[in-house]
């Protein structure tokens, strides 16, 4: 069964995801991610809300230096910021972005916890089976 994943971003990055510049979005470990998966974007503070949903095409996974060399223009962020965030790593993690769709309206953390009460905003990922949010709308 297919699970809706939930990424949290700083809203500068996500603004680059659903203008169409980042076309990368960097992480330090590697989702549990498949293709029928859905990826929420929750962004940060001080927004603290769903924007929108894309789809992740391809992982990739490398040094950082390989994956500044080969995909700097897509990534969305200055080399000095890129290599400080790995800064000590020897694995760097690129989810390629396919698709993606911003919402009209934000849906902020208070009304998610109203539909489902046990939220909590992620640091990196967050996994919900799609029958829990379905038993959660009922």
């Amino acid at each position: 069964m297919s699970k809706i994943v939930v990424i949290s971003l700083k809203p500068e990055f996500s603004e680059l995801i659903f203008n169409g510049s980042k076309k990368i979005e960097l992480r330090k470990s590697i989702p549990q991610i498949n293709e029928e998966d859905i990826v929420v974007v929750y962004n940060t503070m001080p927004e603290k809300a769903i924007v929108g949903v894309c789809k992740i095409g391809e992982i990739i996974t490398s040094s950082p230096e390989e994956i500044w060399s080969n995909y700097s223009q897509e990534l969305g962020i200055d080399e000095e910021r890129y290599f400080d965030y790995y800064l000590g790593r020897k694995k760097a993690i690129g989810l390629k972005i396919d698709s993606f769709r911003k919402f009209k309206e934000k849906i902020t953390l208070k009304e998610i916890k109203k539909i489902i009460p046990e939220f909590t905003p992620p640091q990196t990922f967050k996994y919900f089976s799609r029958s829990t949010v379905m038993s959660s709308l009922k």
